[in-house]
């Protein structure tokens, strides 16, 4: 869909096709909210922010500054695990979500999984703000618990134990950063900054997720590019993991990790 076609269907509230089907005539204040979106674009803001969401496996989920845009790739992530947990035919399933932002994992998954609880932890408040709106949205958020928390200390310190843990943690390097479309710097770094080599969450991620999993329990974590190597090597490093996979996205790009917990 064009930009233009997009801007139109959010502020008509109607379909692409509708567009095209129906005669289409702006009032003037339609028409000064279409060049506003216009000039709000040309400034290199993210298109979902303009338009106010986005869609993620079919859901739609509210997005706008200070949270993470849902990428199509994280989806592998959200297919995978709703999968595995439905392979193991459990009467309830309870998962932790690191770094929830806009809460389209954790939501996806419960969506999913009509059995399955979930608690969602991030440091940002503008991201929780876009989380809890998003699950009420979404008719589930009487089965996530929503957590302002910085996630390495939550993991730390929850009793909790967990059938799994998933996380789409910052992975761009940090001197990568500049160079990222002008869209994209308009995200919040908080989700974006890997650190030097884009491991850092990873480093605290794997080990910390054995403490919380059941046995038996899954993590996936989403990865970037050429970072299989070195993620499989701090799996092995750390211990405790079997039936290491990767999973490639629909560009055919390794992008989610999966393990279970031994």
């Amino acid at each position: 869909m064009r930009e233009e076609e997009l801007f139109l269907t959010a502020i008509l509230n109607c379909s692409r096709s509708e567009l095209y089907t129906r005669p289409v005539e702006l009032t003037p204040d339609q028409k000064e909210m279409l060049e506003r979106m216009k000039w709000r674009r040309a400034a290199g803001e993210p298109i979902q922010y303009i338009v106010g969401f986005t869609e993620f496996m079919g859901h739609r989920i509210e997005v706008g500054e200070g949270v993470l845009v849902p990428r199509p790739e994280t989806e592998v992530m959200a297919d995978v695990t709703i999968r595995a947990l439905k392979e193991r035919g459990q009467s309830e399933y309870f998962i932790l979500d690191v770094g929830t932002g806009s809460g389209c994992l954790p939501i996806s998954c419960v969506k999913g999984l009509p059995n399955c609880r979930a608690v969602a932890v991030d440091l940002s408040d503008k991201a929780l703000a876009f989380a809890r709106r998003n699950a009420e949205l979404n008719g589930v958020a009487d089965r996530i618990e929503f957590i302002e928390r910085d996630v390495f200390w939550f993991m730390d310190a929850t009793l909790h134990r967990f059938d799994a843990v998933i996380s789409n943690p910052p992975y761009i390097p940090s001197f990568l950063l500049p160079t990222l479309p002008a869209d994209v710097q308009k995200e919040p770094m908080l989700a974006l900054d890997g650190g030097p080599d884009g491991l850092h969450f990873y480093r605290f991620l794997i080990p910390s997720a054995k403490k919380v999993l059941k046995k038996g329990g899954i993590l996936a974590l989403e990865f970037g590019d050429g970072q299989r190597k070195e993620l499989e090597k701090l799996f092995w490093g750390v211990g405790g993991w079997d039936k290491i996979h990767i999973h490639k996205d629909n560009a055919g790009k390794n992008r989610v990790v999966t393990a279970i917990k031994i």
